[in-house]
């Protein structure tokens, strides 16, 4: 699962980029400086907004050589731009595949306490890199364990 774009509000968007052009210690930072900052595209809406989009490739990893998909940004480009719904592995290995799209909130607006994170390794790969998205809501950053995180939306391709 990797994040892919930033969605913000007008109101969000200035507020980072306020605070951002504090951090760095500049006037102003534009719209392409803050992309390249958070190195990911960012884009201004009214509606659903302060989410980051995360996408994940399942199944990964490959059920034929058992790898795990590299250059996930491109392999994932890849599949939304090519028709076949076959995900190729690093080693060439062509299988049919789904792409899953998260949407997460940014901000918590009750994020008054310190949350209390009773998972601090990974069951699965037994790595410590967790990341927190809300009290029950976790990832695993070194494999694709999550706490049961349901897709709010689905991209489904139909085979010809």
């Amino acid at each position: 699962m990797i994040p892919t774009e930033v969605v913000l509000s007008p109101q969000s968007y200035a507020k980072v980029v306020s605070e951002l052009a504090e951090t760095l210690g500049s006037e102003g930072i534009s719209h392409l400086q803050l992309a390249h900052h958070l190195a990911l595209v960012v884009s201004i809406q009214q509606e659903n907004t302060d989410l980051v989009v995360l996408k994940e490739l399942t199944p990964n990893p490959c059920p034929i050589c058992h790898r795990r998909l590299t250059f996930l940004r491109e392999t994932i480009d890849r599949f939304e731009s090519d028709n076949s719904n076959q995900i190729r592995c690093s080693m060439g290995h062509r299988y049919p595949g789904e792409l899953k799209v998260y949407y997460l909130s940014i901000f918590q607006h009750n994020a008054g306490a310190e949350l209390e994170k009773p998972v601090k390794v990974c069951p699965e790969c037994k790595g410590k890199n967790i990341q927190y998205l809300g009290s029950d809501m976790m990832f695993c950053l070194d494999c694709d364990w999550d706490s049961g995180m349901e897709p709010r939306y689905q991209i489904q391709r139909n085979s010809e």
